[in-house]
């Protein structure tokens, strides 16, 4: 499969998804928080608003949204708008700095902010889904090949876990345990694996009827080979569909559990954590809200326009052949 070839909605979902990793990977370390500011000066500023840190050699701190520069000295603004001219000799370091998104109540960039909450977001969603495709993918394979007893056994493990709530069990699941990232990747996963396992239940069950399975069987192909050749080929196509919109549920659970604060602890920044902070100074700064919800719908489109996109690009497949069959090699 080619660049050129796949569908316009993948080729978009992805670009997105690779510019949102790259920006909260590399964001982080490049926004760096000005030395000695006061985090109650910088408080709810909104989007665009700059300020200049003037670090004096005595250990003075002066902050200030405006500050202009002379032949041989600073103006900057002190409290109550007042003019203090500063001498360049006495000036230890001069910072500008600029947020871009505001900043939250705690006087911290929002942009930075994002991108840590976006890094954590999606590590704690990731490490869950791929909890959930080798729980999900384990029972569903033990389902289609140990048998009838062991497929009705399991499938009603699954049914019974789908007939509670996902979000009761997420709450209760998390109550339970210590919160932290380790604990909620723990419960988002084990609470994510149902579907998958009965999409790879129901994708082996029919591809066990199809002629080259059933050929490769005839001629004496080991169990392993006929894995191999078959049924991982055309499982990785559904598979990826259903993890590209499940990574998205992940995430918003994820944010959802943050919100409720059930999630990781309010020190520790993600998009949930960060829409509810925004929640309690909304009328102030509506901005501190809106961001990160921007980030969670835009995550979750392009996840969308990917699970779109791998569809279309199976439908389109499907008329040029399937996984053409390998000769199966006797034992």
């Amino acid at each position: 499969m080619s660049v050129r070839t796949a569908p316009p909605r993948l080729r978009t979902g992805a670009a997105v998804i690779v510019l949102m990793i790259i920006a909260c990977i590399a964001g982080p370390w490049l926004i760096r928080p000005l030395p000695g500011m006061d985090p109650a000066r910088a408080a709810l500023l909104p989007p665009g608003s700059r300020v200049t840190v003037v670090l004096l050699t005595d250990g003075a701190v002066y902050i200030s949204p405006r500050v202009a520069r002379d032949a041989g000295h600073i103006v900057v603004r002190g409290p109550g708008e007042r003019r203090i001219d500063i001498p360049r000799g006495r000036i230890a370091k001069l910072a500008t700095h600029r947020y871009w998104l505001g900043s939250d109540r705690f006087g911290r960039d929002l942009l930075r902010e994002s991108l840590t909450g976006g890094r954590i977001s999606l590590a704690v969603a990731s490490l869950a889904l791929l909890i959930a495709l080798i729980v999900g993918g384990s029972i569903g394979l033990a389902a289609a090949t140990f048998g009838p007893l062991a497929d009705s056994l399991l499938m009603r493990l699954v049914d019974a876990f789908l007939a509670f709530p996902i979000l009761f069990l997420l709450i209760l699941a998390v109550a339970l345990f210590r919160p932290g990232p380790p604990a909620l990747i723990l419960v988002l996963g084990l609470s994510s694996w149902m579907g998958l396992a009965r999409l790879v239940r129901g994708q082996v069950l029919s591809l066990r009827q199809r002629e080259f399975v059933q050929a490769a069987r005839v001629a004496g192909s080991p169990w392993w080979r006929i894995w191999e050749l078959h049924y991982a080929p055309n499982l990785v196509g559904p598979v990826a569909q259903d993890a590209a919109l499940r990574l998205g549920d992940l995430v918003l659970a994820e944010a959802t559990l943050s919100y409720l604060g059930l999630g990781i602890p309010p020190s520790t920044p993600t998009w949930g954590s960060l829409v509810a902070e925004g929640h309690k100074v909304l009328l102030q700064g509506w901005w501190l809200s809106t961001f990160p919800g921007l980030a969670i719908a835009s995550l979750v489109i392009a996840l969308a326009l990917i699970g779109d996109g791998l569809q279309d690009l199976a439908r389109n497949t499907s008329g040029e052949g399937e996984t053409a069959p390998v000769p199966a090699e006797p034992v």
